[in-house]
Formats: C-alpha cells, structure tokens, sequence
C-alpha cells in the first residue's frame, strides 16, 4: 500500500468529498426513496434494500460531516489543545466514542446490526492490553465501545486506511493512538506502538488486531506457509481454524514489552461472519443480525515471557476463539429451528 497524501492534500479532499455527497443525497431524498422503494417492491425486496442502502450511506456520511464540524469546533475552543490540555484531550475521547457510537445506530436502525456483551467483568481492572477479532469494517469498533461502557479509555493500533474517513483522521491524531502500515513496517513504527502502552494510565486499555486484516481463504493460506516458515508445528495447529486468521505476534509483542505489568484481554465475536467487506454488508443488510462480545482476561503471570512461547500462546488462545465462534454459529443456527412449533 502507498503512503497516504499529507494531511493538507488529503483533508481537504475527504472532507469536500463526504460534503458533497451528503448534501447531494440530502437533497435528492425525496426523489430518491419512492423510487428506490418501488424497485423493491417490483424485485420482491420488500424489507427495502435499496432504501435501506441509500439511508446507511447517507447517514454514515452525515456522521462523518457532524464529526468533522465537532472536532474544528473544539480546535477552535481548546487553540488545538494549547488551552486547557487535559480538558482538550477529554473532550476529543467523547467526540471519537460519539462517532463509533453513531455509525453503529445507524447500522442499527438501516442494516440490523446490534452488539451485546452479556459478561462484561472481565474489562474491568488495571492496565490491559486487548487482542480482539477482526474480521468487518463493523467489529473495529467494537472494543471502543464495550472499554467506554466498562469506563474505561481505549488506545488504538489503527490501520492507515482509516484516515480516509475524514472524522477519524481528524480525533485519531489527537487521542492516543499509533497509525500502522501494514505493507511498510518499521522499527520506529514498533517502538510507538511500545511507547503507547508504556505510557497508558491505570483506567486505559490497549487495543490490538492480531490477524491484521479479514479473514479469506487464500490469506488464510498464506499466514499458515509464512508461520510454516519459522514454527511448522504451529502451522499445523493454526491450519484447523475456520473463522479467524493466525495471529501476527509482532504488534503485541511490543505493547507487552512497554506494559510488563498488564493482563491481556483476548476479545472475541460472532455475528459479522459474512459482512467483512462494505459490499458484503450491503448485500446482506436487511438481516437482523447481533454482534456478540465475549471476552477472557488473562493475568500477566499466567503469560510467558519469552517471544517464541508468546507466539504459541497467542495461537491457543486464537484456537479457543475460533471454537466458541464455531459453538455460538452452530447455535445461532439450530436455535429458530429449535423454537419451531
């Protein structure tokens, strides 16, 4: 992946881009609905695809545009953080957490998406570091919103990509977070991401993405000859998984060689199988579909210190997430069978 444009050529552009299209599709709402709805209608989607379609992407660029006015307007009372700093960064966590938040209503209210956490306990505590499931654009902000709900701030390892949404760009830069390119990593790179954990309060967790990106078959294929290359015995275990990616062990290495003292928090879900991509969520948006959150907390001193016996933990644990995700799809499945007269 090539670098990103600096951020005075590309804000502008992501900025002008989303205000364009959302006042564009503001506009031709009116028109745009009946239309739409009558073409369900004639091709038998009568839950509304397309109108369902149309008000998601409407409302996630208004999200955007409301977020980007939110954050000039506390550029412009905090003199970009110069007054009162503490007061600046607090203010930009309820910003961000109000832009996860809004962006799951409306795909709650346009593609039936809903995330639940039945035992959120193991949140809660001192310092952690979180290695969460990534397989949709939707679970990516997921921990944000399960560690505010534990009253508890999160720090981002986050993907470069992101800061194409124009609001993210924006707040990311402002709340603690380290932007990763993926295809280019870096020494500096990893010591941010080092330095992000050594500096996290008692009341933060660190958030991490071992697999990197979704899950597909051939990059499935490709983790499994790369981890062959180094451990086969590993490879061999990490060859059964069937909804998740082998993790990369790098990115956490770091966190926990900068936190030595905090618990890992393995985050798992079920409910974004099959809707990894924007066109996947599109195409399968008129089902009511939860998210379901499971974590595990681990002590530090049930973790092994060295880097090898790391990379294997990571994977066992990666192996238990794969089977709960396996139960609760099985379950998923047969329960309205079950509940049939």
């Amino acid at each position: 992946m090539a670098s990103l444009p600096r951020p005075l050529v590309r804000r502008p552009t992501t900025i002008g881009a989303a205000t364009l299209l959302a006042l564009g599709l503001a506009v031709l709402t009116p028109i745009a609905i009946p239309l739409l709805y009558l073409v369900d209608l004639i091709t038998g989607s009568f839950q509304g695809r397309r109108v369902r379609t149309y008000l998601l992407i409407t409302a996630t660029l208004w999200t955007e545009l409301v977020g980007v006015i939110g954050a000039t307007a506390l550029t412009v009372w905090f003199l970009n953080g110069r007054r009162n700093p503490d007061g600046w960064l607090s203010a930009n966590y309820r910003l961000e957490f109000w832009w996860c938040k809004r962006h799951v209503t409306n795909l709650g209210a346009f593609a039936g998406v809903s995330i639940t956490m039945p035992d959120p306990s193991p949140l809660a505590g001192g310092r952690s570091i979180m290695v969460a499931r990534h397989s949709s654009h939707i679970d990516a902000i997921v921990p944000l919103l399960v560690l505010e709900d534990a009253d508890r701030l999160a720090r981002y390892t986050l993907k470069e990509d992101l800061k194409w949404a124009p609001a993210m760009d924006l707040v990311g830069d402002r709340t603690p977070n380290v932007w990763i390119n993926r295809s280019t990593p870096s020494s500096e790179m990893f010591q941010q991401i080092e330095q992000l954990a050594a500096e996290m309060p008692d009341n933060s967790t660190c958030v991490i993405f071992p697999e990197g990106t979704f899950r597909t078959q051939e990059r499935h294929e490709a983790a499994i000859e790369r981890l062959r290359s180094s451990r086969d015995d590993l490879a061999d275990k990490a060859n059964g998984l069937r909804y998740v990616l082998p993790p990369r062990p790098a990115g956490t290495l770091a966190l926990m060689r900068g936190a030595p003292d905090a618990d890992i928090i393995v985050l798992a879900n079920v409910g974004v199988e099959g809707r990894s991509s924007i066109r996947e969520i599109i195409a399968t948006i008129t089902d009511k579909r939860p998210i379901e959150v499971h974590a595990v907390r681990h002590p530090r001193s049930t973790v092994p210190t060295d880097d090898d016996e790391i990379n294997a933990w990571l994977i066992e644990r990666w192996i238990e997430m794969d089977d709960w995700i396996h139960h609760r799809v099985l379950e998923r499945t047969t329960a309205p069978e079950e509940t049939e007269p």
